[in-house]
């Protein structure tokens, strides 16, 4: 393997122990500096943080380097997060139903508890239809109770013009008050349009996307598929999706 110059193996050491949003910042001012700069020129951070050491070598290095602009420089810490981000990406198959003779996938039960015990800040579930499952109601409570925000958005018989014949929240009556209920109201929808996603996403990090409703048989007898996508991108652009929805009113509030 090819040694790394003194820059690139700055360049890497940074990325790999910051946050990635420190990592963004850092492109940022990059991208709207001019040549030379120093430390002092990165606004996101004051002399003698705990990345003050490491922006010191970049500076250093950066200087040993001078055919490398900025806008050169910061390319090279955009590829090197983007690494970072796949190397860390998980996208696993998510399955419930018969066996087969193939390597073992997750199972829809496992990936939706563990979510929803993973959730430190946001929680949010969807589904078409929901019947009791055993010591989700306890686990989402256990949720609310750590501050977490749960966000429930369920279908109801009147919006789904009598195609489901019990509200989908009706499992979850005893979160009321602590979680936050939703539902794509009637009015909102073309003729005929039904609510049919499932999906759990939390803290914009984990996600199952599958074709399992919120039911015991859904989770653990049903023959049902899904993805479950953990450290890349689809779990935070769900969780903004859902945010717009809301923030449009497509999404209303059920008290």
């Amino acid at each position: 393997m090819t040694p790394l110059s003194t820059l690139a193996g700055v360049i890497e050491g940074i990325v790999s122990s910051t946050p990635a949003a420190f990592v963004t910042m850092l492109v940022r001012d990059l991208r709207n500096a001019r040549d030379p700069i120093d430390r002092q020129r990165f606004s996101f951070t004051k002399i003698g943080s705990p990345v003050d050491a490491q922006l010191s070598a970049l500076v250093e290095a950066w200087r040993d380097e001078p055919a490398v602009g900025a806008s050169a420089l910061a390319i090279a810490f955009e590829a090197a997060l983007a690494a970072r981000t796949m190397a860390s990406s998980t996208v696993e198959l998510v399955w419930t139903g018969p066996t087969t003779e193939t390597a073992s996938t997750l199972n829809t039960t496992a990936v939706l508890f563990s979510i929803v015990r993973r959730a430190r800040k946001r929680l949010s579930l969807m589904s078409f239809s929901a019947f009791p499952i055993a010591g989700l109601l306890e686990e989402l409570s256990a949720a609310c109770d750590r501050g977490v925000e749960v966000r429930l958005i369920l279908e109801s018989v009147a919006d789904s013009g009598g195609r489901l014949t019990i509200d989908a929240a009706l499992p979850f009556e005893r979160l009321r008050g602590r979680a936050n209920f939703y539902a794509w109201p009637r009015d909102q929808r073309g003729p005929g349009a039904m609510m049919h996603a499932k999906v759990v996403v939390a803290d914009g990090q984990l996600a199952l996307v599958t074709s399992a409703n919120l039911t015991e048989r859904g989770v653990d007898s049903n023959f049902e598929l899904g993805t479950y996508f953990e450290g890349n991108a689809i779990p935070n652009e769900i969780e903004q999706r859902l945010d717009d929805l809301v923030a449009r009113g497509t999404l209303a509030r059920r008290a």
